[in-house]
């Protein structure tokens, strides 16, 4: 996460203790429309044996995590960011002079529109494939951080 959002020209904190579901707070330095600095939270699973259809990644993740990402009542943001990663952790990179490549790729989601679950251990999510984690499409998920209650969006 932290070589993709440097590449996206982004800020990357951790949280000393994972108490509230967010594993990254990415920054976003400067001005985005009428902001200053805007965030959003991430919450980060990697994931050996995906599965799923051609559209999108079928997850199964505990409850308790997608109630943390379900709801909107967030005051900042939040994404499920799926990392779909080569079995044998040795895979998980390649490294030439000129290269250091990442296997495989990163996904997003967000579930703000969703209800939270209750007595359920787990829930299956779908993650859309199309949603390819980029410098673009980081830079992009900023844009729902422009709408403050009770300001006007820019223009």
């Amino acid at each position: 996460m932290r070589a993709l959002a440097a590449s996206a020209g982004l800020v990357v904190s951790r949280p000393d203790l994972d108490v509230t579901g967010e594993d990254f707070i990415i920054g976003h330095p400067g001005m985005r429309g009428s902001l200053r600095h805007p965030r959003i939270e991430v919450q980060v699973k990697s994931w050996s044996t995906p599965n799923g259809s051609a559209a999108a990644w079928r997850y199964r993740m505990r409850a308790e995590h997608f109630n943390e990402l379900a709801g909107g009542a967030f005051y900042l943001p939040r994404y499920l960011f799926l990392v779909v990663v080569p079995a044998d952790a040795e895979q998980y990179t390649s490294v030439a002079d000129d290269a250091l490549r990442l296997h495989h790729a990163g996904y997003w989601a967000s579930f703000a529109h969703l209800s939270l679950v209750a007595g359920a251990r787990s829930v299956t999510v779908d993650v859309p494939r199309r949603n390819l984690l980029t410098p673009t499409t980081l830079r992009d998920l900023f844009r729902s951080t422009l709408a403050i209650p009770g300001q006007r969006n820019p223009s």
